[in-house]
């Protein structure tokens, strides 16, 4: 029977988009030039006189209607370039918006696009786009639908505005793009022009809201006989001047000789043919121009940063996992693996540096070289590889005057492999990632500490399951095995996503005569990629052993999990919303002993109004389940029950002034109640000035929040240990300001700043007294008893009071962090691809009056703090040899 309703629900489901297909494809003519294009966006030369390209269809705000405004658009060639020019009528243009931004901005403006696809996979492609003030964005497509900005190409664009309208001209490298060279070629294009006060969005090739992807709807373009343009080779050589003045003890032996310092280095690319592309780099810099946001993380995992390193940045989308095939992947606390994680690869030394009075510890782990290749063997097979040295560091210690260097890293090498095959015109893909990570360790303190080798490999791809492509399943199989000494395996089996030494554990406990780790991880998901009514449903397992954090991110472990998705977006307006979509889901986690860790029902729906003001809301029901991570390697406890709901609203985005607002409320059974709210600014007071603040207050009422673990043999009936938690109540303040001040296309100053005041006060405190419980013992209450000790700012407990268990101490745990980051980028691109930034860095820091919550003191105190400040000058130079 459920096997019946199954097929039937697939049938019916189907049937509403079983009459669309992908659009009919339109064929772009190329046209070849002798004479040389002077690039001033006036559309002078004669090749602009051809017929153009005009006939544009909506997507917004009327579905299929023809554009409002006509354009015209024409494509030419030489032997080296790809040039495009488009002519923009406009009946009002008064009204064309030509505000400026720093490159890569994605402000609301009126805007034009590029999209090329040169392999013709229907899979991957580029876009470039110029607004009428002449600032561009650039990026990749991937996956057919998915974009990512972080690629910087080396084009050139001209815009000017006039009495019709506004006209722009585009000069592309063919060495700056991946493609198959042949005498004939066909690609992929398609345009797309936004005007910002209609909200209108119209394409050359509009694909239907209710269909799905986008590079595979492309046109043909055609025309591109005999290109063959110079093999790419270039040089991008730096040299960075840092001034360093920073909070030190007057004592330090070592700060002086930090203070300034100058690097020099190279960043150098060439092609393998016209597909391939080769990144070499020598001493990089791989110094971050904008900080990462400062954070109070009082949970057991680590942080996750995005990546803002150039090298690693471009074809980093061929090194995903996992995901492809289908447009969209729902996690619910699982989700595809994070195999390659590139900030591992140059990371802060890992040696504990503890004892020492004073020490020059480096930032990072300097990279002695590392190379990168990326691209495609065919329309149908891309390859990336990633081969990295990190050199052995030292630190130089002092301690009582004698001076020592130990070392903190080891000599390392990182290898990454990535290749994927898709069939039968994308319907079906295969990829292998595979791992590597192989370190010289020397020393005792880093055998414990880090692993000799460690692997993983992992095998993923997707099938679709009808001609139209509107089911498609997307799976993913992948092992590990990492090997090292007995203490770092031991460590290993101990990190807070998999907590074998828990004393309840029955499925593959702690085994501390192991010198190595293994697991696995799987995952099957179901899509429904088309039409109004939505499907998405997953199965996944990761093993306890499994491990990929060497050179990957890694959160979970001891995993196993399904989720159902239903959903409805309605596309087309009504009397009062102009788009909508509602989901509701239920998603299930278990451990590998087969205790519940997660079950929760889901929804969300977002209406977007006629007058482009829109609201969300949403919430769960999570129902009681176990915690193998509450105490923080002890025995299992039990997570209560809770609800969660949120909202947002948001204004019309073509306005000066944009406005949002947020919110969220959560309480569970036990009554811990969790709230914030926050709202984000976006002001535009000129066509060069861009301005944002965004202000959230959390307020956090914690009643179980883990402190510690104490040994105690007379605590039998809990493995003989206490696992002391205590009531937090958290106050969170924080801000963000962002000013981009555009003086030209290539000339922009930014501005960004981040308050952050974080307040915790403890009180209540207590153990758990049964495992698998949610019962707990409050001191000072069943003959148990807390003191504190204000002079050592500690609490002393005696869990039973008649001296038969032996008492024990924690530090107060109370916290006031007050930060305040921030810092000031002026970037020059004084030509293509050649780019002075001057950088100015500003950290102050305060923990003053723990546990009290003062928001106008905790603002002088922070203020009159001492700050660290870094200045930063950087030149790089681009050769095209």
């Amino acid at each position: 029977m459920k096997k019946t309703l199954i097929v039937l629900l697939l049938f019916f489901t189907s049937l509403p988009i079983s009459a669309f297909s992908k659009s009919t494809s339109r064929g772009v003519k190329a046209v070849k030039i002798k004479n040389l294009i002077l690039l001033d966006g006036t559309l002078s030369e004669a090749i602009w006189k051809n017929p153009p390209l005009k006939e544009f269809t909506q997507r917004n705000p009327k579905e299929g209607a023809p554009a409002s405004e006509k354009t015209n658009v024409w494509v030419a060639y030489d032997d080296s370039y790809i040039y495009v020019a488009a002519k923009l009528y406009d009946s009002h243009p008064e009204d064309i918006d030509v505000s400026l931004a720093r490159r890569d901005s994605w402000l609301d403006s009126d805007w034009f696009f590029f999209y090329v696809d040169p392999y013709h996979d229907k899979k991957t492609g580029y876009f470039f786009a110029v607004n009428p003030g002449g600032s561009i964005i650039d990026g990749t497509y991937y996956n057919d639908s998915w974009n990512d900005d972080s690629w910087d190409g080396i084009w050139e664009t001209k815009t000017a505005v006039d009495s019709d309208g506004w006209t722009l001209e585009m000069k592309i490298p063919f060495t700056q793009l991946r493609f198959k060279e042949s005498d004939d070629m066909v690609w992929g294009v398609n345009f797309q022009r936004k005007i910002k006060r209609n909200n209108e969005q119209s394409y050359f090739v509009m694909v239907p809201k209710n269909e799905s992807g986008f590079v595979s709807h492309f046109a043909n373009l055609e025309g591109l006989e005999g290109v063959k343009p110079k093999q790419r080779f270039e040089i991008l050589p730096y040299v960075v001047q840092k001034a360093q003045y920073l909070v030190h003890d007057s004592g330090d032996p070592f700060y002086k000789s930090n203070q300034y310092k100058t690097a020099l280095g190279a960043d150098i690319k060439f092609g393998i043919g016209t597909n391939l592309n080769v990144d070499m780099t020598i001493n990089p810099d791989f110094g971050q121009v904008e900080v990462d946001p400062a954070i109070v993380n009082l949970s057991a995992f680590e942080t996750f940063f995005p990546e803002k390193r150039n090298f690693f940045i471009e074809g980093s989308n061929i090194f995903l996992y996992g995901i492809g095939g289908a447009n969209n992947n729902w996690g619910f606390n699982f989700g595809w693996p994070t195999l390659f994680y590139s900030r591992r690869i140059g990371r802060s030394p890992q040696g504990d540096m503890s004892d020492y009075d004073y020490a020059d510890i480096p930032g990072e782990t300097r990279i002695l070289g590392a190379a990168k290749l990326t691209g495609k063997l065919n329309e149908s097979w891309s390859i990336g590889a990633v081969s990295a040295i990190t050199e052995r560091t030292y630190a130089n210690l002092d301690l009582g005057g004698v001076r020592s260097e130990e070392e903190i890293e080891p000599f390392t090498h990182y290898g990454v492999l990535r290749t994927k095959k898709e069939f039968n015109d994308g319907k079906q893909g295969l990829g292998i990632l595979m791992t590597s990570v192989n370190r010289d360790l020397r020393t005792e303190s880093l055998m414990s500490s880090l692993s000799k080798n460690a692997f993983a490999a992992g095998l993923d791809g997707w099938t679709f399951l009808d001609e139209e492509e509107t089911y498609v399943i997307s799976a993913a199989l992948a092992g590990s095995y990492v090997e090292g000494t007995k203490d770092f395996i031991t460590n290993l089996q101990e990190r807070s996503y998999r907590y074998m030494q828990r004393p309840d554990a029955t499925y593959m406990p702690l085994d501390e005569n192991r010198t190595s780790l293994s697991g696995f991880y799987s995952r099957v998901m179901l899509n429904k990629q088309k039409g109004n009514f939505y499907v998405n449903a997953a199965l996944g397992a990761v093993s306890p052993g499994f491990d990929h954090n060497d050179v990957g991110f890694q959160w979970m472990a001891d995993r196993i999990n399904t989720h159902l998705v239903l959903g409805y977006r309605w596309f087309e307006p009504d009397n009062i919303f102009r788009t909508k979509s509602v989901y509701v889901s239920h998603a299930r986690s278990y451990n590998f002993e087969g205790k519940p860790t997660s079950r929760f029902f889901w929804f969300n729906g977002n209406f977007q109004f006629l007058n482009y003001y829109g609201v969300g809301i949403g919430g769960n029901i999570k129902q009681q389940t176990y915690s193998p991570t509450l105490t923080r390697g002890g025995a299992m406890a039990i997570s209560p029950s809770e609800y969660v709901l949120w909202f947002n609203v948001y204004s019309d985005n073509r306005s000066p002034l944009i406005g949002s607002l947020y919110g969220t409320y959560a309480e569970d059974a036990i009554g811990g109640i969790y709230y914030n709210v926050g709202f984000d600014v976006e002001w535009k007071p000129d066509s060069q000035i861009y301005l944002s603040f965004g202000p959230e207050y959390t307020n956090n009422d914690n009643l179980t929040q883990w402190i510690d673990n104490f040994e105690d043999p007379t605590a039998t009936n809990i493995y003989g240990n206490r696992y002391v938690f205590g009531r937090i109540l958290q106050n969170t303040i924080s801000a963000s300001f962002r000013m981009n001040w555009t003086f030209t296309p290539s000339l922009s100053l930014q501005v960004y700043i981040q308050p952050l005041f974080a307040v915790g006060d403890y009180c209540e405190f207590k153990d758990l007294t049964q495992p698998g419980t949610a019962d707990y013992r409050t001191y000072g209450t069943d003959e148990s008893t807390i003191t504190y000790d204000s002079e050592n700012d500690e609490y002393t407990v005696d869990p039973d009071g008649n001296g038969a268990a032996e008492p024990f101490s924690f530090e107060n745990p109370d916290f006031n962090f007050k930060s305040l980051r921030g810092n000031i980028v002026l970037r020059w691109e004084v030509m293509p691809g050649s780019i002075f930034y001057f950088v100015w860095s500003h950290e102050q820091t305060n923990s003053n009056y723990p546990g009290e919550f003062n928001f106008s003191r905790d603002i002088s105190s922070l203020w009159k703090s001492a700050a660290d400040d870094v200045f930063l000058v950087k030149f790089s130079y681009w050769l095209d040899m």
